[in-house]
Order: structure tokens, then C-alpha cells, then sequence
């Protein structure tokens, strides 16, 4: 249904799947996660798949979730990081974003670039009104990145999505620690 690969200058997106014995996304998973510089930036889910076995079984379960899609960002042959994008089968109205790059080719535009590629996947899907990220409220290269390719604050909406999708109203200590941007497609008007 979504598309294996998508390709962008610079980098390439490539829908994770599990393939026995082929180690690289564990691995990549597995630097990522366990980073101490970017632990307070992720998921606080994601820090529970701390170590190789539960990250094979994390991969698994995601490279096949039915309203998760997930990408290994490649630059040549290497993959360098992960963007996903996530709703709610009760709530469809919006997807999430979530991009990740190791530590080592940051800087280099390819956090930037992998998010557009999938920005533009995700609008010429017509599928969303709202496509959302989450951003620290630290994380100012997220936040200019994110600026860069069309998102604008949105905390009008962060108490409606976050509600729908964490069971939150953003008031809780986790959830002030963000801020939700988005993007509201052309389409929709």
C-alpha cells in the first residue's frame, strides 16, 4: 500500500522490513536509542527498546503496524536514520512525524532533507488534515528544519491531537516539555 522506497537528493527513504540475519537496522536502531545526547529529545516509548533482541522484535512489530509507517533514511549504502509517520485507527484526521539521524551525519542537511522527502510523500497521499510533529522544547534544529519546510506552531490544536494520541491534554509533565507543529495541506481548503 505505501511505498518501498523514495528517493530524494542526497538520501534515499526505505520502508523498514524485516529480513533475518540482515543486522543494519538493528544496528542503526540500536545507536540511535541508546544516544545519551538525544535520549531526553525521543520517544519516551522508544527508551524501553534498549537492547538488540527487544529492538528485532520492536522492528518486527512496526515494519508491519497498520497505522505506522516506517523508513530507514540511507545515504548511499548506509543507513544513517529512521522518519515514520503514525495516526490513530479512531483518529485519522492527523499524522504524526517523527525523524531520526545518527549522531555522526548530522549537520549535514540529510535530517532536513529525509523529512521532506516524506512531508511530500505524506501530502501527495490526501490522506490527513493536519500533519504533526512533536518538537522539544529545546530542539531548535528541529524547530528550524521543521520552519524551513512549511510547519507552524499549533497549540490550538496540540490539546485536540494529543488528547487523541497520547491520552493527554499537554499539561502533564511530559507533554509540556513539547510543542506540537504542523502543516495543514492546501487540499483541505
Amino acid at each position: 500500500m505505501y511505498k518501498k522506497l523514495l528517493k530524494g537528493n542526497g538520501c534515499s527513504l526505505v520502508k523498514f522490513e524485516f529480513k533475518k540475519g540482515d543486522e543494519r537496522l538493528t544496528e542503526l536502531i540500536y545507536n540511535i536509542f541508546t544516544e545519551k545526547e538525544t535520549e531526553e529529545f525521543l520517544n519516551p516509548d522508544y527508551l524501553n527498546y534498549r537492547t538488540r533482541p527487544k529492538i528485532r522484535s520492536w522492528i518486527k512489530k512496526k515494519s508491519v503496524h497498520p497505522v505506522e509507517v516506517w523508513y530507514a533514511v540511507r545515504s548511499g549504502r548506509k543507513y544513517i536514520g529512521y522518519v515514520c509517520f503514525k495516526w490513530r485507527k479512531h483518529y485519522d484526521e492527523a499524522c504524526e512525524i517523527s525523524t531520526a539521524i545518527q549522531k555522526e551525519y548530522r549537520g549535514l542537511k540529510l535530517g532536513f532533507e529525509s523529512s521532506r522527502i516524506l512531508i511530500d510523500y505524506i501530502l501527495s497521499l490526501h490522506k490527513f488534515r493536519y500533519i504533526v510533529a512533536y518538537i522539544h522544547t529545546e530542539n531548535f534544529k528541529a524547530q528550524n528544519n521543521l520552519r524551513k519546510i512549511g510547519f507552524r506552531k499549533a497549540q490550538r490544536l496540540q490539546k485536540t491531537v494529543t488528547r487523541q494520541f497520547y491520552n493527554d491534554d499537554g499539561t502533564s509533565c511530559t507533554g509540556r516539555k513539547y510543542r506540537l507543529y504542523a502543516i495543514y495541506p492546501k487540499y483541505n481548503k
